[in-house]
Protein backbone atom coordinates (compact mmCIF):
# COMPACT_ATOMS: atom_id res chain seq x y z
CA UNK A 1 0.00 0.00 0.00
CA UNK A 2 2.79 2.43 0.82
CA UNK A 3 4.32 1.89 -2.58
CA UNK A 4 1.01 2.75 -4.25
CA UNK A 5 0.74 6.00 -2.30
CA UNK A 6 4.28 7.17 -3.04
CA UNK A 7 4.46 10.16 -5.36
CA UNK A 8 7.05 9.92 -8.09
CA UNK A 9 8.31 13.20 -9.53
CA UNK A 10 8.40 11.78 -13.06
CA UNK A 11 4.65 11.09 -12.89
CA UNK A 12 3.43 14.38 -11.38
CA UNK A 13 1.94 16.15 -14.47
CA UNK A 14 0.50 13.01 -16.07
CA UNK A 15 -2.65 14.35 -17.81
CA UNK A 16 -1.91 12.18 -20.85
CA UNK A 17 0.24 9.56 -19.18
CA UNK A 18 3.51 11.43 -19.78
CA UNK A 19 5.80 12.21 -16.88
CA UNK A 20 7.56 15.40 -15.86
CA UNK A 21 10.69 14.69 -17.95
CA UNK A 22 8.71 14.57 -21.18
CA UNK A 23 6.03 17.18 -20.39
CA UNK A 24 8.57 19.83 -19.42
CA UNK A 25 10.21 19.54 -22.85
CA UNK A 26 7.04 20.22 -24.81
CA UNK A 27 6.86 23.57 -26.65
CA UNK A 28 3.43 24.53 -25.31
CA UNK A 29 4.55 24.00 -21.72
CA UNK A 30 7.74 25.95 -22.46
CA UNK A 31 5.62 28.82 -23.81
CA UNK A 32 3.34 28.91 -20.77
CA UNK A 33 6.38 28.67 -18.49
CA UNK A 34 8.25 31.50 -20.22
CA UNK A 35 5.37 33.80 -21.16
CA UNK A 36 5.34 35.70 -17.81
CA UNK A 37 9.09 36.27 -18.22
CA UNK A 38 8.58 37.49 -21.76
CA UNK A 39 5.95 40.01 -20.62
CA UNK A 40 8.11 41.03 -17.65
CA UNK A 41 11.05 41.75 -19.97
CA UNK A 42 9.11 43.67 -22.59
CA UNK A 43 7.31 45.83 -20.01
CA UNK A 44 10.39 46.11 -17.78
CA UNK A 45 12.58 47.52 -20.54
CA UNK A 46 10.05 50.31 -21.13
CA UNK A 47 9.95 51.14 -17.41
CA UNK A 48 13.57 50.61 -16.29
CA UNK A 49 15.72 50.54 -19.44
CA UNK A 50 14.40 53.54 -21.38
CA UNK A 51 16.12 56.91 -21.21
CA UNK A 52 13.41 59.49 -20.67
CA UNK A 53 15.21 62.35 -22.41
CA UNK A 54 15.84 60.51 -25.66
CA UNK A 55 13.33 57.66 -25.52
CA UNK A 56 16.11 55.12 -26.28
CA UNK A 57 15.37 51.66 -24.91
CA UNK A 58 18.29 49.40 -24.00
CA UNK A 59 17.87 45.82 -25.12
CA UNK A 60 19.57 42.46 -25.24
CA UNK A 61 21.92 42.21 -28.24
CA UNK A 62 20.33 38.95 -29.33
CA UNK A 63 16.93 40.60 -29.44
CA UNK A 64 18.33 43.51 -31.45
CA UNK A 65 19.98 41.10 -33.91
CA UNK A 66 16.68 39.31 -34.43
CA UNK A 67 14.88 42.61 -34.93
CA UNK A 68 17.51 43.79 -37.46
CA UNK A 69 17.21 40.51 -39.35
CA UNK A 70 13.46 40.79 -39.70
CA UNK A 71 13.76 44.42 -40.78
CA UNK A 72 16.03 43.26 -43.63
CA UNK A 73 13.19 41.00 -44.70
CA UNK A 74 10.79 43.93 -44.66
CA UNK A 75 9.09 43.12 -41.33
CA UNK A 76 9.36 45.66 -38.55
CA UNK A 77 7.87 46.32 -35.16
CA UNK A 78 9.28 46.71 -31.68
CA UNK A 79 7.48 43.65 -30.31
CA UNK A 80 8.22 41.42 -33.30
CA UNK A 81 11.02 39.41 -31.58
CA UNK A 82 8.72 38.58 -28.68
CA UNK A 83 5.99 37.61 -31.11
CA UNK A 84 8.46 35.31 -32.89
CA UNK A 85 9.07 33.44 -29.63
CA UNK A 86 5.34 32.79 -29.30
CA UNK A 87 4.87 31.86 -32.97
CA UNK A 88 7.83 29.46 -33.05
CA UNK A 89 6.75 27.58 -29.94
CA UNK A 90 3.12 27.39 -31.05
CA UNK A 91 4.17 26.19 -34.52
CA UNK A 92 6.43 23.57 -32.94
CA UNK A 93 3.53 22.50 -30.75
CA UNK A 94 1.25 22.10 -33.78
CA UNK A 95 3.84 20.09 -35.71
CA UNK A 96 4.29 17.70 -32.79
CA UNK A 97 0.53 17.46 -32.24
CA UNK A 98 0.93 17.60 -28.48
CA UNK A 99 -2.15 17.90 -26.22
CA UNK A 100 -3.61 21.40 -25.69
CA UNK A 101 -3.41 21.19 -21.90
CA UNK A 102 -2.12 23.70 -19.35
CA UNK A 103 -0.49 21.87 -16.43
CA UNK A 104 -0.14 24.22 -13.42
CA UNK A 105 1.74 21.72 -11.27
CA UNK A 106 4.44 21.48 -13.92
CA UNK A 107 5.75 25.04 -13.83
CA UNK A 108 6.91 25.15 -10.22
CA UNK A 109 8.96 22.02 -10.86
CA UNK A 110 10.42 23.61 -13.98
CA UNK A 111 11.48 26.65 -11.97
CA UNK A 112 13.06 24.46 -9.34
CA UNK A 113 14.97 22.51 -11.97
CA UNK A 114 16.10 25.71 -13.71
CA UNK A 115 17.52 27.13 -10.50
CA UNK A 116 19.29 23.86 -9.69
CA UNK A 117 20.81 23.71 -13.16
CA UNK A 118 21.98 27.33 -12.82
CA UNK A 119 24.04 26.52 -9.70
CA UNK A 120 26.85 24.57 -11.47
CA UNK A 121 27.19 27.45 -13.93
CA UNK A 122 27.47 29.94 -11.06
CA UNK A 123 30.12 27.80 -9.34
CA UNK A 124 32.01 27.54 -12.65
CA UNK A 125 31.94 31.34 -12.97
CA UNK A 126 33.32 31.80 -9.45
CA UNK A 127 36.11 29.32 -10.16
CA UNK A 128 37.06 31.10 -13.39
CA UNK A 129 36.75 34.69 -12.18
CA UNK A 130 37.26 34.20 -8.42
CA UNK A 131 35.35 37.45 -7.78
CA UNK A 132 31.55 37.21 -7.44
CA UNK A 133 31.31 40.93 -6.62
CA UNK A 134 30.13 44.07 -8.36
CA UNK A 135 33.52 44.30 -10.09
CA UNK A 136 33.39 40.71 -11.31
CA UNK A 137 29.72 40.63 -12.21
CA UNK A 138 30.02 42.19 -15.71
CA UNK A 139 32.31 39.35 -16.85
CA UNK A 140 30.25 36.71 -15.05
CA UNK A 141 26.98 37.85 -16.60
CA UNK A 142 25.66 36.08 -19.69
CA UNK A 143 23.33 38.95 -20.60
CA UNK A 144 24.62 40.38 -23.86
CA UNK A 145 24.39 44.10 -23.15
CA UNK A 146 26.37 46.84 -21.46
CA UNK A 147 26.89 46.18 -17.77
CA UNK A 148 25.41 49.48 -16.63
CA UNK A 149 22.19 50.64 -15.02
CA UNK A 150 20.50 49.98 -11.70
CA UNK A 151 19.70 46.57 -10.33
CA UNK A 152 16.16 46.81 -11.72
CA UNK A 153 17.54 47.29 -15.23
CA UNK A 154 20.04 44.46 -14.82
CA UNK A 155 17.30 42.17 -13.52
CA UNK A 156 15.08 42.89 -16.52
CA UNK A 157 17.95 42.37 -18.97
CA UNK A 158 18.89 39.12 -17.23
CA UNK A 159 15.40 37.76 -17.85
CA UNK A 160 15.55 38.87 -21.49
CA UNK A 161 18.93 37.20 -21.98
CA UNK A 162 17.50 33.89 -20.85
CA UNK A 163 14.80 34.03 -23.52
CA UNK A 164 16.38 35.74 -26.52
CA UNK A 165 19.94 34.39 -26.29
CA UNK A 166 18.66 30.85 -25.91
CA UNK A 167 16.26 31.43 -28.80
CA UNK A 168 19.12 32.60 -31.03
CA UNK A 169 21.99 30.33 -30.00
CA UNK A 170 20.16 27.15 -29.04
CA UNK A 171 16.72 26.88 -30.65
CA UNK A 172 17.65 28.54 -33.95
CA UNK A 173 21.44 28.08 -34.29
CA UNK A 174 21.61 24.43 -33.28
CA UNK A 175 18.65 23.54 -35.50
CA UNK A 176 20.17 25.28 -38.55
CA UNK A 177 23.64 23.84 -37.91
CA UNK A 178 22.20 20.35 -37.49
CA UNK A 179 20.27 20.77 -40.73
CA UNK A 180 23.41 21.86 -42.57
CA UNK A 181 25.81 19.32 -41.11
CA UNK A 182 23.59 16.24 -40.94
CA UNK A 183 20.91 16.71 -43.59
CA UNK A 184 22.92 18.61 -46.22
CA UNK A 185 26.54 17.53 -45.65
CA UNK A 186 25.50 14.01 -44.52
CA UNK A 187 27.68 13.86 -41.41
CA UNK A 188 26.88 11.07 -38.94
CA UNK A 189 24.19 12.07 -36.44
CA UNK A 190 26.44 12.09 -33.38
CA UNK A 191 29.27 13.93 -35.12
CA UNK A 192 26.88 16.48 -36.59
CA UNK A 193 25.17 17.09 -33.24
CA UNK A 194 28.52 17.51 -31.47
CA UNK A 195 29.73 19.92 -34.16
CA UNK A 196 26.50 21.92 -33.96
CA UNK A 197 26.91 22.27 -30.19
CA UNK A 198 30.58 23.26 -30.53
CA UNK A 199 29.97 25.88 -33.24
CA UNK A 200 26.97 27.37 -31.41
CA UNK A 201 29.03 27.54 -28.20
CA UNK A 202 31.86 29.32 -30.02
CA UNK A 203 29.41 31.80 -31.54
CA UNK A 204 27.88 32.31 -28.09
CA UNK A 205 31.32 33.08 -26.64
CA UNK A 206 32.29 35.55 -29.39
CA UNK A 207 28.90 37.26 -29.14
CA UNK A 208 29.68 38.45 -25.60
CA UNK A 209 32.85 40.36 -26.50
CA UNK A 210 32.67 44.06 -27.33
CA UNK A 211 34.44 47.34 -26.66
CA UNK A 212 32.77 47.34 -23.23
CA UNK A 213 33.77 43.72 -22.57
CA UNK A 214 37.17 43.08 -24.24
CA UNK A 215 38.49 39.61 -25.01
CA UNK A 216 40.45 37.66 -22.38
CA UNK A 217 41.30 33.97 -22.16
CA UNK A 218 39.39 33.52 -18.90
CA UNK A 219 36.26 35.12 -20.34
CA UNK A 220 36.50 33.03 -23.51
CA UNK A 221 36.86 29.88 -21.39
CA UNK A 222 33.82 30.80 -19.33
CA UNK A 223 31.55 31.89 -22.19
CA UNK A 224 32.53 28.90 -24.30
CA UNK A 225 32.05 26.49 -21.39
CA UNK A 226 28.71 28.09 -20.56
CA UNK A 227 27.67 27.72 -24.20
CA UNK A 228 28.45 23.99 -24.17
CA UNK A 229 26.69 23.53 -20.83
CA UNK A 230 23.56 25.38 -21.93
CA UNK A 231 23.53 23.51 -25.24
CA UNK A 232 23.60 20.25 -23.27
CA UNK A 233 20.70 21.45 -21.13
CA UNK A 234 18.78 22.39 -24.27
CA UNK A 235 19.34 19.04 -25.97
CA UNK A 236 18.41 17.03 -22.88
CA UNK A 237 15.75 19.24 -21.28
CA UNK A 238 14.30 21.49 -23.96
CA UNK A 239 13.92 25.20 -24.61
CA UNK A 240 11.85 26.12 -21.55
CA UNK A 241 14.32 24.69 -19.06
CA UNK A 242 17.42 26.09 -20.77
CA UNK A 243 15.89 29.59 -21.00
CA UNK A 244 14.88 29.36 -17.33
CA UNK A 245 18.37 28.16 -16.39
CA UNK A 246 20.04 31.02 -18.27
CA UNK A 247 17.72 33.61 -16.72
CA UNK A 248 18.13 32.13 -13.22
CA UNK A 249 21.93 32.24 -13.57
CA UNK A 250 21.99 35.91 -14.63
CA UNK A 251 19.61 36.80 -11.80
CA UNK A 252 22.03 35.08 -9.38
CA UNK A 253 24.84 37.29 -10.73
CA UNK A 254 22.74 40.42 -10.21
CA UNK A 255 21.99 39.37 -6.63
CA UNK A 256 25.66 38.53 -6.00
Amino acid sequence: MRRDRAIRVDRIPGHDGAGYWLCSQRPLQALVFLFPLLVFYEVGTLVFATEGAHGVTRSIYARSLLQDFFELLGASGYYLPGLIVVVLLLSWHLVQRDPWRIQPRLYGLMWGESMLLALPLFVFAMVVFREPTAAGAPAMALAGTEATGGWQTQLVLSIGAGIYEELLFRLIAIALLHLLLVDVLALPEQAGAAAAIAVSALAFALYHFSADNPFTISKCLFYGGAGVYLAGVYVLRGFGIVAGTHAAYDVMVVIA
